[in-house]
């Protein structure tokens, strides 16, 4: 069993090739909490999507609103694992405010964003006019999955 103490330690594996160690080294820095997330932030651009997909993972588990800013940028990133788990993330702070930054991942092309997207949406609270593009979004929804958590969303809320 490796023993990770440091942050520096943990982030090194981020980038093993064995996916348990990198889950591991990613629990490890959430167990790290505030003190992980400025290291975690400098990884964003990582040009290892696997990295990247970790890093945004750990920053939402660990809940600081330092990373807000930077998850929402990741949103946009190229590879749909991360903008899932960007999405993901953010469904965690609970601030209904980032729905509008959320709303465009409702058309994306990978249908697991479009899902957790809408999953994300109804743990965070809507606005009239987040509810009204969730509708729009799930008249049009081809994946069923996607579709329903769309509707769930929306039952979430007490908009009509």
């Amino acid at each position: 069993m490796i023993l990770m103490t440091s942050v520096n330690e943990k982030i090194k594996g981020l980038y093993s090739t064995d996916k348990e160690l990198r889950a591991k080294a990613m629990q490890s820095l959430v167990e790290s909490g505030t003190t992980a997330v400025l290291p975690l932030m400098d990884l964003m651009n990582d040009e290892n999507w696997i990295v990247r997909y970790r890093t945004v993972e750990a920053l939402g588990l660990i809940g600081d609103e330092r990373a807000v800013n930077s998850l929402t940028k990741m949103l946009n990133d190229e590879k749909d694992h991360v903008r899932y788990m960007a999405a993901k993330s953010l469904g965690f702070y609970k601030k209904p405010e980032l729905s509008i930054s959320l709303l465009p991942l409702l058309r994306d092309e990978n249908e697991y964003v479009r899902r957790i997207t809408a999953v994300s949406l109804g743990n965070i609270g809507i606005s009239k006019s987040a509810a009204e593009a969730l509708k729009k979004a799930a008249k049009t929804e081809t994946d069923e999955r996607a579709k329903t958590e769309m509707l769930n969303a929306l039952s979430k809320t007490s908009i009509e």
